[in-house]
């Protein structure tokens, strides 16, 4: 059974084409890129607020996108964004596996990114206590606390700044998820056991 896993680290920039899909052309798109991956390999989603990156990361490795898509995002500002009809055809190919919000935070509900902002710092804040215990290095922890406090602070910032530094929502849709990510990767799925709206 396919399962999605989300990531949400710094904005990257790249170069593609943009081009245009409706809902039948996206399903596609991602149906038959998922059915193409390898063991190690995972369908990626980058959702921006003006446009979506679909492509492949190799276990290990970094991104190589094959489509940009303009008529699809997550921002809340724009009736013609389509991104109920991007979450609904991730969870075609995921079946749904991410939490509820995680789906709303794709559909441009702002509370719901902000559940997915929350949900990343307990994530990271799990990883900080399980490297403490196992006597990891002590900059390399820091790291992790420093990606702690820059989430918090996005929390904090007017509806704009926020939005702006949320960007992209990355879904990964692995092959394989569980030899896919290593233990230094840090991810937001549906079975993790953390709960954003518990307080810290």
């Amino acid at each position: 059974m396919s399962e999605s896993f989300l990531r949400m680290p710094v904005k990257a920039s790249e170069a593609l084409k943009g081009e245009i899909a409706n809902e039948n052309g996206l399903n596609m798109v991602l149906d038959g890129l998922y059915n193409r991956l390898h063991s190690d390999e995972a369908a990626e989603i980058h959702v921006y607020q003006d446009y979506i990156l679909v492509g492949v990361r190799q276990k290990g490795h970094g991104d190589v996108f094959m489509h940009k898509f303009t008529n699809y995002g997550f921002s809340p500002n724009r009736r013609d964004n389509k991104s109920e009809t991007l979450a609904f055809s991730i969870r075609t190919i995921d079946n749904g596996s991410l939490p509820q919000y995680c789906y709303e935070a794709i559909n441009g509900n702002v509370d719901a990114l902000r559940l997915t902002t929350k949900h990343l710092i307990r994530a990271y804040e799990a990883k900080v206590r399980r490297m403490t215990e196992k006597g990891k290095d002590a900059k390399l922890i820091e790291e992790y606390v420093m990606k702690v406090e820059a989430a918090k602070r996005r929390l904090t910032l007017p509806l704009e700044d926020f939005l702006t530094l949320s960007e992209p929502i990355i879904i990964e849709i692995p092959r394989n998820p569980e030899t896919f990510y290593d233990e230094d990767e840090v991810v937001v799925s549906g079975h993790d056991g953390i709960d954003p709206t518990d307080e810290a």
